[in-house]
């Protein structure tokens, strides 16, 4: 299969050019959801820790999603220090985003003090290990394995909570989208050259983020019912 991204798409508004510009416009798109999604969560009446984890969450990917959108839209060729000034902070951003997830998590749906204990040394110890990685290998490759081994423990944990709390599932069905849109990252499927398998996952992560941010703030305000009863 032809891998579209490496067609030159490049467009020019008053003589400056914008590399593959529906890959930067869908990534700005996931930035200003994210950021309205944190924006949402950061209430006074939002003071718990689940909550304030995942402000945390969508915020740092809303600041990813931008970096990455610069780093696909300046730069037409991905190397050199001037990209990697954008690229790696992306990146790195998004390790501590799924640490934020999985505090969220640890907060949230594990009770137990003894698995709950595992988890938050884990989780820890992850976040070491591949923000580190993130600078030393300088491939995206160690922010889709940190995303695949921290996301979905989160989901299966949240769809195995689905059966007592809604929200809880719509968390779980969230990154279960976000699983399509690796999907189509790896397979390199694509519609056009406008509208490459980049684009695709960026519109699945959107959809992703967004089924997400329903649970999160269904369980925000049954929290504070709770806590006012």
């Amino acid at each position: 299969m032809i891998d579209l991204t490496k067609i030159d798409t490049t467009i020019y508004v008053s003589g400056f050019a914008i590399h593959q510009p529906v890959t930067v416009f869908t990534d700005y798109l996931i930035a200003i959801v994210s950021f309205c999604f944190s924006f949402l969560l950061n209430t006074s009446a939002f003071k718990d820790e689940i909550t304030i984890n995942w402000k945390r969450f969508f915020l740092l990917l809303s600041i990813a999603s931008f970096l990455g959108g610069c780093s696909h839209g300046f730069f037409a060729i991905h190397d050199g220090a001037g990209y990697k000034l954008f690229w790696l902070p992306m990146q790195a951003l998004n390790i501590i985003a799924v640490y934020c997830a999985q505090q969220a998590t640890l907060f949230s749906t594990l009770k137990n003090p003894d698995k709950k204990n595992f988890w938050k040394w884990s989780y820890k110890i992850q976040l070491l290990i591949f923000f580190v990685a993130v600078f030393i290998f300088q491939n995206f490759i160690v922010v889709v394995i940190d995303t695949t081994i921290g996301m979905l423990p989160i989901m299966i944990i949240h769809f195995l909570e689905a059966k007592k709390t809604n929200s809880s599932a719509w968390v779980a069905y969230g990154i279960l989208v976000l699983c399509f849109a690796a999907v189509v990252n790896a397979t390199k499927f694509s519609f056009h050259v406008y509208f490459n398998y980049l684009d695709i996952s960026h519109i699945l992560i959107i959809i992703q983020l967004s089924f997400m941010f329903i649970g999160i703030n269904q369980k925000a305000k049954s929290t504070i019912v709770f806590s006012k009863v």
